[in-house]
Formats: C-alpha cells, sequence, structure tokens
C-alpha cells in the first residue's frame, strides 16, 4: 500500500501547487489571470494527475473523494485514514513549496462574504456532490474506458471552479484548500472549515446517489479495483 498512498501524496501535491504557482506568478507579475485560467489550472492538473497515477491509486487526491468511495463500499474503511494523511501531507508541501519559491501565500479559498454561510456551504456540498457523482459513476464501472475518467472528472471540477469560484473558490476538496489556508493563516484558516463540511457532506451524498441508481452491479468494481470485492 504504500506506493499507494506515495501516489496520493504526489497527486494532491501537484493538484495544490499548480494553482498556487499560478496565483502566485499573478501577484508577482501584477497579472489578473482571471476565472476560467484558475478554472482550467484546477482541472487540468487533476486529469493530468489521474492519467499519470490512477493505475496506482485511483486517484484520489481528495478527503472528501475517498469517504464517498468508502461509504459506498467502493474503498475499504481501514484503508481511509492513511490516504487522508498522504493527501493532507501534499497539500501541505505543495503550498509549502510555493511559498518557498514565491515568497507570497496564495492559492486560498476565502468566501466572497463570510456571513452567507448557508450559500458557501450549500453551494460547496452541491458542487461537491456533482463531482462525487462523476468521479464514481466513471472510476467504479469496468465498461468505462480507461481514457474516459481523467477526462470526465478533469472537466468537471473546471465547471465547478467557473461556477464556485466568484462564491467560495469551488474547492470541493479539504486537501486543496488545507494548505494554502495553513500558510496563508488569517480569514483562510477561519473559513477552511467550510471546505471541510461542504465536500465531505456533498461526496458522501453524491456516492451514497449514484449507488442508489447504478443500474449494472456485477460491472461495478473498487478504486483502486482489487482492493473491495464488486457490488
Amino acid at each position: 500500500m504504500i506506493k499507494r498512498y506515495l501516489a496520493e501524496f504526489i497527486g494532491t501535491f501537484v493538484i495544490v501547487f499548480a494553482p498556487v504557482a499560478v496565483s502566485a506568478s499573478g501577484i508577482i507579475g501584477k497579472v489578473d489571470h482571471g476565472l476560467l485560467i484558475s478554472a482550467l489550472v484546477s482541472g487540468m492538473p487533476v486529469m493530468a494527475m489521474i492519467y499519470a497515477l490512477g493505475s496506482i491509486s485511483a486517484a484520489h487526491f481528495n478527503p472528501a473523494v475517498t469517504l464517498g468511495f468508502a461509504l459506498a463500499k467502493r474503498f475499504p474503511w481501514k484503508f481511509v485514514l492513511p490516504y487522508w494523511l498522504a493527501q493532507m501531507m501534499g497539500s501541505l508541501a505543495g503550498a509549502g513549496l510555493g511559498m518557498v519559491l514565491f515568497g507570497v501565500s496564495s492559492g486560498t479559498h476565502v468566501p466572497a462574504d463570510p456571513s452567507m454561510i448557508v450559500r458557501n456551504v450549500g453551494l460547496e456540498i452541491t458542487l461537491s456532490a456533482m463531482l462525487m457523482l462523476v468521479i464514481i459513476a466513471v472510476a467504479t464501472d469496468k465498461r468505462v474506458s480507461g481514457t474516459v475518467p481523467a477526462l470526465a472528472i478533469g472537466f468537471a471540477v473546471v465547471v465547478g471552479v467557473l461556477i464556485g469560484g466568484p462564491i467560495t473558490g469551488g474547492s470541493m476538496n479539504p486537501a486543496r484548500s488545507f494548505g494554502p489556508a495553513v500558510f496563508a493563516g488569517g480569514a483562510a484558516l477561519a473559513n477552511y472549515w467550510i471546505y471541510i463540511v461542504g465536500p465531505f457532506v456533498g461526496a458522501s451524498l453524491g456516492a451514497i446517489l449514484y449507488e442508489k441508481i447504478r443500474l449494472d452491479a456485477d460491472s461495478a468494481k473498487g478504486a483502486p479495483d482489487g482492493l473491495v470485492k464488486p457490488g
């Protein structure tokens, strides 16, 4: 399992470092990259890391996704905590390297209006549920081509950031928000709870919903395949 944990660390490191680096370069160069670039630099590294590491760890890179798979009985509970640890350490490493290289805290998620708690949490729940629905659909069906999951999940992340970016940042991932919040402190750390509650609740709902509507249990598999029996 150590190779799976290392893959989760590396993948999470990359998907955190990429948006942190782009944000930092914009701050240093005084360039406004805009929402579309933010969405692409969030989704494309996810896509790339799924292609690169999906065959090793199933490319969760997200504690909420790991929880969703476990609740859906597509991932063993005994590996949940180690996956979470690898993901959170990868997040810290990604944000930490960004701080070392660029000297500024960047890539944080802070709600546009922290007082709008229901809207902020509700949006993160909704976006995370949508993302998890896509992930579990393409990652746990033996009939899905190996080229499909990375594209589907990457584009789902892009859409989520386009929707949630102006409101909450469109995190959908407690690990993605963790490292940058630790290094930035202040409002980012004070509001980090939103990026725990929203994604965990949303991913749980998305995973359970898909299992309820799954038509062909015989074609189901675990994520990673081989760790759990189908059905």
